[in-house]
């Protein structure tokens, strides 16, 4: 492996490392926003503002998800996590940009470096993570116009809920067949 292909590759793991860093400042924003309101339905909530004084507990993913206020059931529920990937997802595309924007201009370098690195998008490994880019890319951008619209036109929480439908069900459709074609060289 050349030095280019190293340098790029710890540039890509270093940008994964990040969005992984970013996603767990994402949750703790949330658990923060959490203790703050003093649901009842959160672990150690009395109900009261405030809450009871006593801190959130993490232990398992049920408690996590709870003091993210992540309850199946709750109407909020989808547009909740759609929140929280919309922020995740909008960090790991500007990443990736800045990545790509960075092994673009090595062609003003030269040529056979820039062919070198570029040779790495045909790897299995980073076919799949082209894979999680379009959908991130995919569900990104639906739910940003989701969110235009919303804002826009002044739409219910119960418009919003469903207007949530047709983004996901189209991301993940289109996320499908985008990543079928991505993969049919390796596979």
């Amino acid at each position: 492996m050349s030095l280019p292909d190293t340098l790029f590759l710890s540039a890509l793991s270093l940008l994964v490392v990040a969005l992984g860093a970013f996603c767990v400042l994402v949750v703790m924003s949330g658990l923060r926003r959490s203790e703050g309101s003093g649901g009842s339905g959160r672990p150690g909530g009395s109900g009261r503002p405030g809450g009871s004084g006593r801190p959130v507990r993490l232990w398992g993913v049920a408690n996590t998800l709870r003091a993210l206020e992540l309850r199946p059931g709750d109407p909020a529920y989808a547009t909740r996590w759609a929140f929280y990937l919309h922020r995740i997802t909008g960090v790991g595309v500007l990443g990736f940009l800045t990545l790509h924007i960075v092994d673009v201009s090595l062609f003003a370098f030269s040529t056979r470096l820039y062919d070198r690195v570029h040779s790495l998008y045909a790897t299995p490994e980073l076919r799949v993570l082209e894979c999680g880019l379009v959908f991130a890319v995919l569900f990104h951008a639906l739910n940003g116009l989701r969110i235009l619209a919303v804002d826009g036109w002044n739409l219910s929480a119960r418009a919003s809920r469903i207007a949530l439908v047709p983004v996901t069900v189209l991301s993940v459709v289109a996320g499908i067949v985008s990543s079928v074609l991505i993969l049919a060289p390796v596979l």
